[in-house]
């Protein structure tokens, strides 16, 4: 009987020491977690860097708990952006978390948190099509009407940023009306005094635009925000010609090593400077050395602001120092930098055109950019009254004068036939050696390359695709197939020549927003394939939106000045193994193409 009784005792008690064990865990696991959310305060202004042990609770906390509620994950979403985001900056990954963000229920998420995120990704997206900022922010801004005031308002200024159809001088008087409003509210401020000097820049108003960047200083309290904005003056300075001003705040900003966590960034930020300084200083010989170290760092900068502002530097340094071959690659780009620099940068590329084309004894061309470079300065002088650029413009038209005059009387120097018999001979050379490698790789392109395009044929993507390997660190590989929308129609009003040239527009704008390492195809006509290697999904979304919106934010002209928009439906799939079979893949994607051009085209549908 006894022996019973302790049976029985041992199989009640074992239960409760069980559940109250795991009673305990739980309540110490949501105080835990309660703890975590309470420090997170969310804010416009990020503080960095943060804290390692809240950074390590959020991570995992993010990892091991599915269950956790969406207003709950949405703060820990942004935790985890932030800390991103002191480490690396506007970044892949920080964007991610973002979108993670938005993609959540917006019913149950925390709306400050989703306020943030929506503004910050305006921002991204206005980098690369206002439209498409503006359309991001229309279609999201309905769902955080209930978020505090204090974080509406940067969505405001958002609206302003993007959206607002206003002259430049009404945009300036429009964002001190926002920061008269807004008084006390510092970090706001700040970024009102940086928006107007960034549009004070694009206007050609340097020294008006460090002097918005100097009085945001007052309103900054971060060490290391306070020494961008140093960077941002000495730039402003450095462009206005006030060299000595420039430098003061150059060497402000030097002594900002230890801020940057990233020290790459800090070393590609000083060489601009530094090259800079040296062409105000005209070391031109320095100035080609800066720019060989700074080569490497030119993709990491140049795509994203569009500027070429180096490449032209460059070209410059060539000239001062007789770098021939250096000179005719750039003058061999031209037309490409023309249309990829932004108008702030493309009258200094006009006018290092005028002058390289006079230097030259070329007439015609030098009239050319030069009547450009009088073109792209309108705007400003009327805006701005601008008397160092009519003084620039009244000297290029002297030099163009003086040039037609001298070519009447003047002989050629012997200097000279000697640069154009060295040219010449180059050139020969250059042209044996690619008739040689043509002729070696004559076969191997015939194979693999689409004539038209220049990208891989049909075979050859479908093998590429084929011989991909597993996935890395529990990425995916995103496969997108696209049809250009209603192409028919435009081969049958405008010909077949006009038709190639827009598949051709089409293989460029494609190729500006994929990765290096990603693959591309044309399958035939109008159908092409990308293949996004080794990414997270959520980054093969933003990049196949980005490929979408550059479509249609980039008409093609045609040569009578009318423009062409053509546009593209997308299927988009992810795997994440080995492909032995692409064919039944193509297949399912193709099937699913069909269907978005019954949805109404110009659209991503994912299989």
């Amino acid at each position: 009987m006894n022996i019973f009784k302790i049976a029985v005792n041992k199989f009640f008690i074992f239960p409760v020491i069980y559940y109250c064990f795991l009673s305990v865990i739980n309540s110490a696991f949501a105080n835990d977690l309660n703890l975590t959310l309470n420090s997170i305060q969310p804010s416009h202004h990020y503080a960095c860097p943060v804290d390692k042990v809240i950074s390590d609770k959020v991570e995992w906390f993010l990892t091991n708990s599915p269950d956790l509620s969406n207003q709950a994950r949405s703060k820990l979403l942004w935790q985890k952006s932030t800390v991103i985001f002191c480490k690396y900056g506007v970044s892949d990954d920080y964007l991610r978390y973002l979108k993670k963000i938005t993609l959540l229920p917006s019913s149950e998420v925390n709306k400050n948190i989703l306020s943030i995120a929506i503004y910050d990704l305006t921002n991204f997206y206005h980098r690369y099509s206002p439209t498409k900022a503006c359309d991001f922010l229309h279609e999201n801004r309905l769902l955080v009407t209930s978020a505090s005031p204090g974080f509406l308002k940067y969505l405001d200024m958002a609206e302003l940023q993007s959206c607002a159809e206003m002259t430049a001088v009404e945009k300036i008087k429009a964002f001190v009306r926002l920061r008269e409003v807004n008084k006390g509210d510092n970090p706001f401020i700040a970024n009102i005094y940086m928006s107007i000097a960034q549009i004070y820049s694009s206007l050609g108003q340097f020294t008006l635009a460090a002097n918005e960047f100097k009085k945001q200083l007052s309103y900054i309290k971060d060490d290391f925000e306070i020494h961008w904005s140093y960077y941002s003056i000495a730039t402003e300075l450095l462009d206005a010609g006030e060299i000595e001003e420039g430098k003061h705040y150059f060497r402000k900003f030097e002594s900002a090593a230890d801020l940057f966590i990233d020290t790459e960034d800090y070393n590609v930020l000083l060489l601009i400077l530094k090259i800079k300084i040296a062409y105000m200083e005209k070391k031109f010989a320095l100035m080609l050395v800066l720019i060989d170290e700074f080569e490497p760092y030119q993709s990491r900068i140049g795509k994203s602001q569009s500027n070429n502002k180096m490449l032209l530097y460059k070209a410059i340094a060539c000239v001062e120092n007789n770098r021939t071959q250096c000179i005719n690659s750039f003058i061999s780009k031209k037309a490409e930098l023309i249309k990829q620099t932004k108008a702030s940068n493309l009258r200094y590329l006009y006018e290092f055109l005028t002058k390289y084309y006079i230097a030259q004894n070329q007439v015609e061309a030098s009239q050319k950019y030069f009547e450009s470079y009088i073109n792209i300065n309108q705007q400003a002088l009327i805006d701005q009254q601008n008397s160092v650029s009519v003084l620039d413009i009244a000297e290029l038209q002297q030099d163009i004068v003086t040039l037609e005059l001298s070519l009447v009387s003047a002989k050629v120097e012997q200097s000279k036939i000697t640069l154009v018999l060295s040219g010449l001979l180059i050139f020969v050379l250059l042209a044996i050696g690619l008739f040689i490698w043509r002729e070696k790789n004559k076969q191997k392109i015939l194979l693999e390359t689409d004539e038209l395009t220049r990208i891989y044929n049909r075979r050859a993507i479908f093998e590429q695709i084929a011989n991909l390997k597993n996935t890395k660190n529990n990425d995916i590989h995103a496969i997108i197939l696209f049809d250009l929308d209603n192409f028919k129609a435009i081969n049958d009003k405008y010909s077949h020549v006009i038709g190639d040239k827009a598949l051709r527009h089409i293989v460029k704008l494609t190729k500006d927003n994929i990765r290096q390492q990603d693959l591309f195809g044309r399958i035939s006509g109008e159908e092409f394939v990308v293949c996004l290697k080794d990414l997270e999904k959520v980054s093969a979304q933003i990049i196949v939106e980005r490929i979408l919106s550059s479509f249609e934010n980039n008409p093609m002209s045609l040569n009578d000045a009318k423009e062409i928009r053509v546009t593209a439906s997308f299927s988009i799939t992810y795997i994440e193994k080995s492909i032995t079979d692409f064919e039944s893949i193509y297949h399912s994607l193709d099937s699913a193409l069909s269907k978005t051009k019954d949805l109404g085209r110009n659209r991503v549908v994912e299989v």
